[in-house]
């Protein structure tokens, strides 16, 4: 009997103190090579991408800068043409949509960056819907938006330009002033729009296109890149 009593206590020693090896080897070397992933991660990436297109920049993103990314679900169906149509009727009479995940907790990033296909001529309805629904108060805002034409091309016609011209001019104002307050009324502060066009490109320009504008956004902001 004290025999076996004598190696249950051995046994519970030995258990004892592997414990405790482990602890030490845990204090001593954390795992960093599964944390390195999220090093200075202070910076969000939201996206809605329909054609897949946005989703492209978000990829280029996220394979150099060290970010967090999150892709929004709509839960009306977009495909196809008659998602096509829909989705500019949708933006046409400022309706919103049904979205998953509905909201976030965004205390962990001081930069949220939106990346939005341009329905309409304004940002996406789920990605209208995210401002909405979600308090950014005092982040940092940077907007990313795709789409088949540049859309910035036509802020720069004067009331001399055809009427044509001037009613898209017009509009482009109008639209962009809605989005942006909507933005501002989320609590954030909006700091740069960047503008991607996707006409006759390949995949590769369209993430050439957004890691350019992402080396001038380094400027501005605490971005860090993945390799640094």
């Amino acid at each position: 009997m004290e025999k076996t009593n004598f190696f249950k206590r051995l046994k519970l020693l030995l258990k004892n103190k592997l414990y405790i090896y482990i602890l030490c080897f845990l204090t001593l070397f954390p795992l960093s090579s599964y944390a390195a992933e999220f090093v200075n991660n202070d910076a969000l990436i939201v996206y809605y991408s329909r054609t897949g297109k946005s989703k492209v920049v978000c990829d280029a993103i996220m394979r150099n800068y060290c970010v967090d990314i999150l892709e929004l679900k709509d839960l009306k169906d977009r495909s196809g043409a008659w998602g096509f149509m829909g989705a500019a009727f949708d933006n046409m009479f400022d309706c919103y949509t049904e979205i998953e995940p509905k909201q976030l907790d965004l205390s962990g990033y001081s930069l949220v960056i939106l990346v939005s296909p341009i329905w309409n001529w304004k940002m996406s309805v789920p990605i209208k819907t995210f401002l909405k629904d979600n308090r950014l108060d005092a982040k940092k805002l940077v907007v990313f938006t795709t789409a088949n034409i540049d859309i910035k091309k036509y802020d720069k016609f004067g009331d001399d330009a055809s009427f044509i011209k001037i009613f898209l001019r017009d509009y482009l104002r109008k639209s962009s002033k809605g989005m942006r307050l909507l933005a501002v009324d989320s609590g954030a502060e909006i700091i740069k729009h960047y503008h991607v066009e996707t006409k006759s490109v390949t995949q590769k320009q369209i993430s050439d296109q957004a890691l350019n504008y992402f080396a001038d956004l380094e400027l501005s902001t605490n971005l860090k890149r993945c390799n640094s």
